[in-house]
């Protein structure tokens, strides 16, 4: 069982949720890699059984270098494989969810979402460009990271 977790990220919080969920997915015993979108090959992804996609969410979707991400993988057939969303955005009413587009282009792409979409909350810190991660969102994202891995190998063992 492999699983990559892709991630683009601006201040950094998007990467540092992509490796805490491949910390939880490494605890179940999933070998993974947790890798930035520009550094994705389409023959990598065929080599994984999970794919595990997330970004920030600005101006409510996707950020541009993961919608580019994503359309370059238009026409790719990843049907078989599992599939999982997630985002970083401010916690904010109106705020929109990278997360959702992102598990709408995977479904397309013929990937079974394993478990609904999730986001970690960032903070906007007073003076300071960008935001921070609100206070065990990474602890959090291990978690689902855990609980993701553990139904995809449930699902593994029932399939063998």
């Amino acid at each position: 069982m492999k699983a990559c977790v892709i991630f683009d990220t601006r201040y950094g919080n998007t990467e540092k949720i992509a490796r805490s969920f491949e910390a939880g997915l490494r605890k179940v015993g999933i070998q993974t890699v947790c890798v930035n979108e520009k550094d994705v090959t389409i023959d990598s992804l065929r080599e994984n059984d999970l794919i595990c996609v997330g970004a920030p969410t600005e101006w409510m979707s996707a950020s541009r270098p993961m919608k580019e991400f994503l359309d370059r993988l238009k026409g790719t057939d990843l049907s078989g494989k599992y599939g999982f969303a997630f985002d970083t955005r401010l916690d904010y009413p109106l705020s929109g969810s990278a997360a959702k587009l992102i598990e709408k282009e995977l479904k397309r792409l013929g990937l079974q979402i394993i478990a609904p979409r999730e986001s970690a909350t960032a903070i906007q810190i007073k003076g300071v460009a960008g935001a921070g991660l609100k206070e065990g969102e990474a602890e959090r994202f291990e978690g689902i990271g855990f609980k993701v891995g553990s139904t995809w190998a449930k699902m593994a063992v029932v399939a063998h």
